[in-house]
């Protein structure tokens, strides 16, 4: 008998072992995802604040890819000096969209998903929301210039309220390009409304998850004087085939951010030096760059969020199947989440195509997560309401309502 309480005791010492190192071998991962929230319950509870107090408030669910809709009657939850508060509860895997109705008047679209706390209807448009948080902007960063290409490049890096340099809990990091805009600085120019509030929203995303975050922003403007962003956000694949009439340094900016940028965080910021827990993502040409550096360093970085990546710049399948058929793909791929619109106000069908090539050459199927929004366009907004779902599919490495039969 003692033997055998013996065995048992040894076993579960080590399964618990076993389960602590993750189901992957990387870096503080696990099984499904490095989220605290698992994500096994499917119910999320999502808030709405308004500047106006509001009766019959609904939110209006809607599922993407099925076109299926469900509406739920919101309940006052409470109100400060900013506005009033409603909430309610969403199955998060049968719906991936979501918008306020009121009267016979509703919102714009956004993300739900369980990396969204909420959205707040405010004056200067409609913003993420942390429910119960005091709202400010900008949030505090620190600002550092790292040479890029012979040039100053300007980097800002938010850390979270309750950063620790010496916690034994390392952060996950998430790289943005086209920092001055995704991110909100206060700069002269750029309004709250102008801005993809990358931040507010990784703040969001801590708050339901438990997941803690560095963001990065790259700012495409430092002291150039001679590389635009044109210039240094669209790769050089001309050997591979591709014809455009202008120089290209997207593979100098690749290296930057390979060999430079990612260096210096990870030796100065308390933060995971795995591709799981490093991100990258960016919209129009920061989103093909984004897509680019990926596949040109996949053991950097575990996803990418392309929104509506500028393709079309390389309207030659040929010369994809060239570039990408030097890759290896297999399970340890980064998870390629893509959001795109229609052509004339966005980047469609060249993003569908890239995804269906993919396909064509081995990418696992599930690593790749794309959102087509047929009312989509070329703007801030939509990028800014999808941001999260790419925040879900970099923690929990999926996005259910998307995911194909």
């Amino acid at each position: 008998m003692k033997r055998r309480i013996t065995v048992i005791l040894t076993a579960l010492i080590l399964a618990l072992i076993l389960a602590s190192c993750g189901s992957n071998g990387q870096e503080g991962s696990g099984d499904p995802a490095w989220a605290k929230a698992n994500g096994d319950n499917a119910l999320h509870t999502l808030y709405f604040k308004d500047i106006t107090k509001r009766e019959d408030v609904r939110a209006v669910f809607y599922n993407s890819n099925t076109k299926e809709t469900a509406e739920v009657k919101m309940t006052a939850s409470g109100e400060d000096s900013d506005g009033f508060v409603y909430a309610c509860e969403g199955d998060t895997s049968a719906y991936n969209m979501v918008k306020i109705a009121y009267g016979d008047k509703h919102t714009k679209e956004f993300a739900f998903n369980k990396c969204v706390s909420g959205w707040y209807d405010s004056k200067d448009g409609l913003l993420p929301y942390t429910e119960g948080e005091e709202i400010s902007y900008p949030a505090q960063h620190d600002e550092i210039t790292l040479t890029c290409n012979g040039y100053e490049k300007e980097i800002h890096i938010f850390k979270p309220d309750d950063y620790d340099a010496d916690s034994q809990e390392k952060y996950a990091s998430v790289y943005v390009l086209d920092g001055q805009w995704m991110t909100f600085l206060g700069k002269e120019g750029i309004s709250l409304d102008d801005s993809c509030l990358v931040t507010e929203q990784v703040k969001a995303m801590t708050s339901v998850t438990g997941s803690k975050v560095i963001v990065i922003a790259v700012d495409t403007y430092g002291n150039m004087k001679d590389v635009s962003r044109d210039v240094e956000l669209a790769p050089d694949l001309s050997k591979y085939g591709a014809e455009l009439d202008r120089e290209m340094k997207g593979n100098e900016f690749a290296a930057f951010v390979a060999d430079t940028l990612v260096p210096y965080v990870q030796e100065h910021y308390n933060v995971y030096t795995d591709a799981l827990h490093t991100s990258i993502a960016g919209a129009s040409l920061s989103g093909l760059e984004s897509f680019y550096i990926t596949m040109e360093y996949p053991e950097l970085f575990g996803t990418v969020g392309a929104l509506s990546p500028s393709f079309l710049y390389y309207d030659n399948d040929e010369m994809w199947r060239k570039y990408l058929g030097e890759k290896t793909f297999d399970d340890n791929s980064p998870v390629l989440y893509f959001y795109t619109g229609p052509q004339g106000g966005d980047t469609d069908p060249f993003v569908t195509d890239m995804v269906n090539r993919l396909k064509d050459l081995g990418y696992p199927s599930d690593k790749l997560i794309l959102h087509y929004n047929e009312n989509g366009d070329h703007r801030v907004w939509f990028w800014r309401s999808v941001f999260s779902e790419f925040l879900e599919a970099m923690v929990f490495r999926n996005v259910k309502p998307l995911q194909q039969p």
